[in-house]
């Protein structure tokens, strides 16, 4: 399916001269010490926020994945190498997993043998917006070890 799926964007590309080449994505990955791993909307807030990261001396990365299925394992395993914190963040609940979100799950599945701290957060459900500040708080949690949280929800409303 990899194959097709390279194929059919190619194509894509070359009749309409958008890439979507690969099945994942780097954003200032090259030094990062923590990587923010996301699909969809979120990945464009990301990068905003990455950037202003950046200015302000953090290592901070992004690895968008463009297809969940199939999922990219070596591709996720090459582009997060030598990482030390991932930032799982995602609009899914996976219940029942030993992880919050499906995306999660697949991420640490793929970099296991390289034990990087992986961390699962869940927010912008009910059409919440993952905002520039909830992200930097994000990459924040995982440098603090905090993991597997919902986010962006009232408090007062989980107890």
């Amino acid at each position: 399916a990899k194959a097709a799926y390279c194929e059919i964007a190619a194509e894509f590309k070359a009749k309409f001269g958008r890439d979507y080449t690969g099945l994942v994505e780097g954003y200032r990955l090259e030094d990062a010490e923590t990587a923010i791993v996301a699909m969809g909307s979120i990945c464009g807030t990301a990068k905003d926020a990455i950037d202003e990261m950046r200015d302000a001396g953090e290592k901070v990365g992004l690895l968008k994945i463009r297809s969940f299925r199939p999922f990219p394992s070596e591709e996720v395993r090459t582009a997060l190498k030598g990482v030390k914190n991932i930032a799982v963040i995602e609009k899914n609940i996976s219940i029942g997993s030993r992880m919050l979100g499906a995306v999660g799950l697949e991420v640490k599945d793929a970099v296991y043998k390289d034990s990087p701290n992986i961390f699962s957060y869940v927010g912008g459900l009910g059409g919440r917006d993952i905002r520039k500040k909830d992200i930097k708080t994000l990459v924040q949690w995982a440098k603090e070890g905090r993991n597997d949280c919902f986010f962006g929800l009232r408090e007062e409303l989980l107890k």
